[in-house]
Order: structure tokens, then C-alpha cells, then sequence
């Protein structure tokens, strides 16, 4: 499954990733905080054991996660 995002500066989204599944996440632009770790533009933050992703964007951002079992 692949979604992609637009957030402006202060803006959060979550999604349930769900235990025992795997997500990629990339900022194309900008800079987010994920489950407090930073992460700026073509940044790649590889997610495991979270319910939840929570990105904040710190900066505007665009966003791809891939969510793999």
C-alpha cells in the first residue's frame, strides 16, 4: 500500500500502521518530525513495531510511506 501527503509547517497527520507491520517513509520536501525522530527532504526513515505514525511537518513537506507487511 502506498499513500503520499502534503502537510504545511505545524500541520500533523497519523496513520495506523499496526503492530507487526513494516512502513518506509520519505519526505520529497521539507522537513517532519516522525514518532519524534527528524527527518528532512529524501530522508528515508524505515518503521517497524509502531501502532501509529504521527508525522509533524517542522517545514512544508511532501510525503510518501509504503506500508509492507
Amino acid at each position: 500500500f502506498r499513500s503520499a501527503a502534503t502537510l504545511k509547517a505545524g500541520e500533523t497527520a497519523e496513520y495506523q500502521l499496526g503492530e507487526g507491520r513494516y512502513a518506509y517513509l520519505v519526505p520529497a520536501t521539507g522537513k517532519v518530525e516522525v514518532n519524534g525522530v527528524t527527518a528532512k527532504a529524501r530522508d528515508g526513515l524505515a518503521i517497524r513495531d509502531e501502532a501509529t505514525v504521527r508525522v509533524t511537518a517542522l517545514e512544508d513537506a511532501e510525503l510518501v510511506l509504503v506500508d509492507a507487511a
